[in-house]
C-alpha cells in the first residue's frame, strides 16, 4: 500500500515543483510576447526580437509632428550621444510612425537616421499600429484640420520606451520630462 502511495505522489509533487520553476519563465515569455511587433522598413521586415541582447528604444510619432516628435527624439539623441560609445552602442533607437498614410519608408529611414545615425524608422498598416500601441498603453488618432494644406494632423501620446535584452518595457518616460530624466533612464538600463 506503501508503495503505491509513492508511486502516485511522487510523480505529483514532482510535477508541482516542475510547474513552480517553469512559471516565472512562463510569465516572462508572456511579458515579452506582448510587447513583441513585426513591422515594415525600408530594408525589409523588421521585428523586436531582431534586436534581442540590445536595449530597443522605442518612440511612436509621425514625422509630420511640428514639435513633440523632434524634441522627444532629439532629446533621446543626445543622451545616447553623452554615454561612452561602448555604452551607446548598446542602444537600438526606433521611430514607429503612426501615420503610414504620410510617412513613407524611404522617408522614416532619413527621418530617423537625422537624429541618429543608427536609428531605424519602422511602420506598419492602421490596423496593426492600434493592435501595437494599445499594447504598449499609447494611442493615436488623426485629427482633421480644416481649410489646412496639410489635411489633418495627428494627435498622440508622447513616451519614449526603454526596453530590455529580452523586449519587456524597463523605463517610459514622457516628453514633459528633463533631458537629464532621460540620460539617467538609459544610464540605469545600461546596468
Amino acid at each position: 500500500m506503501k508503495k503505491k502511495l509513492i508511486l502516485i505522489f511522487v510523480p505529483i509533487i514532482l510535477l508541482a515543483a516542475a510547474l513552480l520553476i517553469a512559471l516565472p519563465y512562463y510569465e516572462n515569455q508572456k511579458e515579452v510576447d506582448n510587447y513583441a511587433f513585426t513591422m515594415d522598413s525600408i530594408d525589409g521586415k523588421v521585428s523586436l526580437s531582431d534586436f534581442k541582447g540590445k536595449l530597443p528604444i522605442i518612440y511612436f510619432g509621425y514625422m509630420y509632428c511640428p514639435d513633440i516628435c523632434p524634441t522627444s527624439l532629439s532629446m533621446t539623441a543626445e543622451a545616447l550621444k553623452r554615454l561612452p560609445k561602448i555604452d551607446s552602442d548598446k542602444f537600438q533607437l526606433i521611430f514607429i510612425s503612426v501615420d503610414p498614410d504620410r510617412d513613407k519608408l524611404k522617408d522614416l529611414k532619413q527621418y530617423a537616421s537625422y537624429f541618429y545615425p543608427n536609428a531605424i524608422g519602422l511602420t506598419s498598416n492602421d490596423k496593426y499600429l492600434k493592435e501595437v500601441t494599445a499594447k504598449y498603453g499609447t494611442y493615436y488618432s488623426k485629427e482633421y484640420l480644416k481649410g489646412s494644406k496639410m489635411g489633418y494632423s495627428v494627435a498622440h501620446t508622447s513616451f519614449i520606451y526603454i526596453m530590455d535584452k529580452e523586449g519587456k518595457i524597463q523605463g517610459k518616460i514622457s516628453h514633459v520630462d528633463n533631458p537629464e530624466v532621460v540620460y539617467k533612464a538609459l544610464e540605469e538600463a545600461i546596468k
